[in-house]
């Protein structure tokens, strides 16, 4: 096959395109008003604190995390995130199906997942956490899940599943520990 004609046809394309006149055309859109489904919280009226395990070391993160650490046991380093979204931050199920998919895990239905929550307190009232583990690819998430008027805070440390266990008490004591200071 000849591609004579192929690019026969994009030369005329691209003559006819072109105008006489030489003059830059630029374009204005208008901006969508449909906000995204998850936002983060802006709240200038109110900090978050908390208190912060001593061998914990402040790292960077991505611009969404309030703040980020590295979570340091005795087989490596773990990744803690603190995000704060609006409302419930897209709801239990995704979130929680969002991180099983991110450590290739299937999706697990609402009661199922509501077997593995534990209840905790902390100064902030009532808030939930889970461990997702998969052993195949030695991962693991531990997850506290707070909600805060029409807010929720989500706390994520990544590290391996020893990992995840022997850092799941200062995990506890810091989650327990956030609070707002007006």
């Amino acid at each position: 096959m000849s591609l004579k004609p192929y690019f026969l046809i994009c030369t005329i394309v691209i003559l006819q395109s072109c105008g006489k006149d030489n003059h830059t055309r630029t374009y204005q859109l208008p901006k969508s008003d449909v906000p995204p489904k998850i936002q983060p919280v802006d709240s200038p009226k109110s900090t978050i604190r908390w208190e912060t395990p001593e061998m914990w070391v402040i790292s960077s993160g991505s611009s969404m995390r309030l703040a980020s650490f590295e979570v340091p046991y005795m087989g490596g380093t773990g990744d803690l995130s603190v995000i704060q979204l609006a409302g419930t931050g897209g709801g239990l199920m995704p979130n929680i199906n969002r991180w099983r998919r991110q450590l290739n895990l299937e999706p697990q239905s609402l009661h199922e997942i509501e077997k593995d929550l534990i209840e905790k307190k902390g100064k902030l009232g009532k808030y939930k956490m889970i461990r997702i583990v998969n052993f195949q690819n030695n991962s693991a998430f531990l997850v506290a899940i707070i909600p805060v008027e029409n807010q929720t805070l989500f706390v994520k440390l990544s590290a391996d599943p020893p990992g995840i266990q022997e850092a799941e008490s200062d995990f506890i004591f810091f989650c327990s520990s956030i609070h707002f200071v007006h």
